[in-house]
């Protein structure tokens, strides 16, 4: 079977407010990381690009059934509806009317216009996953191989197509944290893709890979 991912959808929180993120969003890089490098079609949903947070909402700025009806028990779905977040502009540029749903307050910093012109931004790291993901066999239809089975804080694995080899090192915590390789992937020859937060190769030895709090490591076998 062929299985599909989602990190959000217009049902569920934000995940950069389910899982807390900090405002410099490495942590929903790596997120973004694991969604487009696992086997199986990702799907993203709108303002994930820009990390976009729920807006918090009053009960007079539900529009929701569910949320009319269930109040205060279930605020409903609005809070991850809010329209989308295009520039600092009024509205945060979706529209010159007044929208469906109120925008959040900090579309004047979190927007696509801003994001786009910082090369350090969850916007741009998109684009590099889905460059990367487009030119990499392994990434699009190779074997799923895990390195680690009861992944807590670290999650690795292998995509692997006939001569190609991806490995994917994702520490979701924030401090330092080792991945174990063993030795045959130890002493391997490594050439890194891409990463958050190095543009050179991480340290591996004695069959350990070493990676920084809340980053995403990408590397091919050579």
């Amino acid at each position: 079977t062929w299985p599909n991912y989602v990190l959000n959808n217009h049902d569920t929180p934000r995940s950069a407010t389910r899982f807390h993120a900090p405002e410099n969003d490495e942590r929903m890089k790596v997120a973004a990381a694991m969604l487009l490098t696992l086997r199986g079609t990702p799907f993203l949903y709108h303002g994930e690009e820009i990390a976009m947070r729920d807006i918090p909402l009053k009960k007079s700025d539900v529009q929701d059934p569910v949320g009319l009806h269930y109040w205060p028990f279930n605020k409903g779905r609005d809070g991850c509806r809010s329209p989308m977040q295009w520039s600092s502009k009024p509205n945060a540029g979706f529209s010159s009317g007044k929208p469906w749903l109120k925008v959040h307050t900090n579309y004047v910093k979190r927007n696509v216009e801003a994001q786009d012109s910082d090369p350090g931004s969850i916007l741009n790291f998109y684009r590099k996953l889905l460059k990367l993901r487009k030119k990499t066999p392994a990434l699009q239809q190779g074997m799923f191989v895990p390195l680690t089975y009861d992944p807590q804080q670290v999650m690795g694995y292998l995509r692997q197509v006939e001569g190609q080899t991806v490995l994917v090192a994702l520490n979701f915590g924030k401090r330092k944290i080792k991945l174990a390789l063993g030795p045959r992937l130890n002493d391997a020859k490594w050439e890194l893709l891409l990463s958050n937060k190095r543009d050179a190769l991480p340290k591996i030895e004695k069959g350990w890979l070493h990676l920084s709090g809340d980053e995403a490591c990408i590397l091919l076998l050579k």
